[in-house]
């Protein structure tokens, strides 16, 4: 009986919880839900964290889609007559270059003075020809996500002159960027572009792009262009872009081996209002040689294109283009060396 005591002591210490306290916690509970279901924010928290639980890498560029094909195919590397490049490294940060470019009879030669500038944040690039025809880019990190670009370009036609200016931010696995061409804020005129692209998975991304632009202050156009790329493995990238309603581009590019990668792009043009379909296919490859970079280049028009850059010293290396039109009969030819210091 003695010990009955204490305990009865301890259990009227013990605090029972109301009747109202637990009805006045499920409300509280209740209204809690309520907000969440309705506050948009909740669900943009919660989509965020499963992102980083996924762990998502960032898809890169909008306009970078196909990079890998473009380093493949001959597109951006043929030229006609002859070429010399030659660029000297005056300090860490900054070189300047000298273009020498000589065309077939009845097109005039050309020179063009580049300089070249880059730090941790900030890369400047600016080019001048014989015809005092300018170009300069700047990019600007004003964090490792947030960058500023701009290029302009003054020729000696005004109707080629252009001022463009663009904002892009880096995500953990998004990229985002805004840009405006001519843009005149007095009118209106102009071509602004905003674009997105997003990691769905670890292999698969991605994007949207919306064009706007004012020719003239009466006309307002818009399109809306989307894109998708595929990478299962490092070696292999599938990629696809339409652009507006009227165009769509596809790409597959391979790493056969080390030394060798091969791809293949199509391009489809609807333009119904012009009563115009066409379609180009084209294939190319790229072989490394130990001293030697080979590139090779066909499509459905009847056009083959090689180009042979052979590295002869470290900083000099002798490039031979060539360019066959069957179709047309028209062939190409150049010879070109570069030299760096």
């Amino acid at each position: 009986m003695a010990d009955a005591a204490p305990t009865h002591a301890l259990a009227e210490s013990i605090a029972v919880p109301a009747v109202n306290d637990m009805k006045i916690k499920a409300v509280d509970l209740e209204d809690e839900l309520h907000f969440k279901f309705w506050n948009p924010v909740h669900y943009y928290k919660a989509l965020n964290q499963h992102r980083m639980r996924l762990n998502l890498p960032n898809p890169g560029q909008f306009e970078m889609l196909h990079k890998e094909i473009k380093t493949t195919m001959l597109t951006n590397f043929t030229f006609d007559g002859g070429r010399a490049d030659m660029a000297k490294i005056l300090s860490p940060n900054f070189q300047v270059m000298h273009s020498f470019q000589m065309g077939l009879p009845g097109q005039p030669s050309a020179y063009e003075f580049a300089g070249v500038y880059a730090d941790e944040h900030t890369m400047m690039h600016g080019k001048m020809d014989t015809d005092f025809n300018l170009q300069a880019r700047m990019n600007y990190g004003f964090t490792k996500q947030l960058q500023f670009k701009a290029q302009a370009q003054v020729m000696k036609n005004d109707s080629q002159s252009m001022l463009q200016v663009e904002g892009e931010y880096t995500g953990a696995d998004y990229t985002a960027n805004v840009k405006a061409i001519n843009a005149s804020p007095v009118d209106g005129t102009g071509i602004y572009l905003a674009s997105y692209l997003q990691s769905l998975t670890s292999k698969l991304s991605v994007g949207a792009e919306l064009l706007y632009q004012s020719p003239m202050a009466e006309i307002q156009e818009t399109s809306l262009s989307l894109a998708m790329r595929y990478q299962p493995s490092e070696d292999r990238v599938w990629a696809a872009q339409t652009q507006g309603s009227n165009m769509l581009t596809t790409s597959y590019w391979r790493k056969v081996s080390d030394k060798c990668e091969a791809g293949a792009e199509l391009v489809m043009l609807n333009v119904p209002t012009q009563d115009r379909r066409e379609a180009s296919c084209s294939a190319g490859m790229k072989y490394e040689f130990a001293a030697s970079t080979f590139r090779a280049m066909a499509d459905n028009f009847g056009k083959v294109s090689v180009l042979l850059e052979e590295r002869l010293a470290p900083g000099f290396s002798f490039i031979v283009s060539g360019e066959m039109d069957h179709f047309k009969g028209e062939n190409k030819f150049g010879l070109g060396f570069n030299l760096e210091s």
